[in-house]
């Protein structure tokens, strides 16, 4: 009887340390994820778009420096260059675009390490 009680306790904590350890590792997964992330989170969004005469930039990247905004036509020829160097974290730019014809533009967002996004861009009238 004694030894029955024994064994269904220990078969009861043995259960109970799987469960905490999927907890464990689980909650541990999610915090590698989130520093992996938090090392290289970027964000960057083109506002209005599309876009008549101002449009506004708004990117985010941690833990580099951002070096330049690049506008590029459907040919590949820029158009725009907006030097951001010492930038980092949080940026907001609004820039003047009424000179462009109206069509689709490519920006790139530019980092020390190179590319970092790109995103398409379409001007009206």
């Amino acid at each position: 009887m004694i030894i029955n009680i024994i064994i269904y306790y220990l078969v009861y904590l043995i259960q109970d340390m799987k469960k905490l350890a999927i907890i464990f590792f689980f909650l541990l997964g999610i915090g590698f994820a989130s520093n992996a992330q938090s090392d290289t989170a970027t964000t960057f969004y083109i506002s209005p778009n599309p876009v008549e005469n101002d449009v506004t930039f708004r990117f985010n990247y941690l833990n580099k420096e951002i070096k330049a905004v690049r506008i590029y036509d459907m040919i590949g020829k820029e158009v725009a260059y907006i030097d951001l160097t010492g930038k980092t974290g949080f940026t907001t730019i609004t820039i003047d675009i009424s000179a462009l014809r109206a069509g689709i533009y490519f920006c790139n967002l530019y980092s020390d390490k190179g590319i970092v996004e790109s995103r398409k861009m379409i001007k009206n009238k």
